[in-house]
């Protein structure tokens, strides 16, 4: 358990939460040096998870890799695959000879995770700078839909599987998450993306189906999302993925539904 008290964490939503709807409802270059803060914030989080058991992956192709995917959504929202390969394949080039030049263990597992570890955060994460963009085009409020709905999906499932939650749901992996938070944090993104339908937002066009599948996004993938990050946590045996954030662990912990609730809610509406 930490050691941080209610207060700190009380202290870490009062600034936290108003400051990410800001960024948001700012959009442009403030959400995307935002999202790139958190980008590699939780790319170093990850790679030191890893240290413990003699990988290093390299945090300085990390950034460049995150910097490439940083720059590609924010200039090319509408997914330029030619563009992407283009830049993607020199890319792996040099983290391979970065690395026959580091001197360090475990080479193959260092390239590996390096590029892993690109792919699953500033690839998936950096989605939202893609969204936020496609929001700004079309006057929608898409990226606002997405993290508040994550919230409320987390609130949910915590509240509900605190008090009635004996049943877990994937103990080896999370043994606090139970099957009725689960369903609660579901049903709750159901009941906000209908209040939503109801006053036309996130979009004018936003209708049932809409409602259907980004609950599922969110109310599924997004829980799915958190199970992933606990799945590497344990691997390593740790409880948080680091303390930046007082009593909420890491950056990496607070962002682990959107990792896969922003790239699917983005190629949904982009496809």
């Amino acid at each position: 358990m930490s050691d941080i008290s209610p207060k700190g964490r009380t202290l870490v939503n009062a600034l936290g939460i108003p400051g990410i709807l800001l960024m948001i409802w700012l959009g442009g270059i403030y959400f995307l040096l935002f999202i790139t803060v958190v980008i590699i914030l939780a790319l170093k989080e990850f790679y030191s998870l890893y240290r413990t058991k003699g990988i290093y992956a390299s945090l300085p192709m990390g950034v460049v890799g995150s910097a490439f995917f940083i720059w590609f959504y924010y200039t090319e929202p509408y997914l330029n695959m030619l563009a992407f390969i283009q830049l993607a394949i020199p890319f792996v080039v040099l983290v391979l000879l970065f690395e026959l030049f580091s001197k360090k263990v475990n080479p193959a597992a260092n390239v590996a995770y390096t590029i892993f570890g690109i792919t699953y955060i500033p690839m998936l994460l950096g989605t939202l700078i893609a969204l936020r963009q496609i929001d700004m085009t079309y006057g929608t409020y898409y990226t606002f839909a997405v993290f508040l709905s994550i919230w409320l999906c987390d609130s949910a499932a915590f509240g509900f599987g605190k008090k009635w939650g004996k049943k877990k749901i994937l103990p080896r992996v999370s043994p606090k998450k139970s099957i009725v938070g689960s369903i609660a944090g579901l049903i709750s993104t159901f009941i906000f993306f209908l209040i939503l339908k109801q006053y036309s937002l996130p979009s004018l066009d936003f209708n049932i189906q809409d409602v259907f599948i980004l609950t599922i996004i969110t109310g599924v993938f997004g829980q799915l999302g958190d199970f992933v990050e606990s799945l590497f946590k344990r691997e390593v045996e740790v409880k948080d993925s680091g303390t930046f954030l007082l009593g909420h662990g890491g950056v990496l912990d607070r962002f682990d539904s959107l990792i896969l609730a922003a790239p699917l809610t983005y190629f949904y509406l982009l496809f």
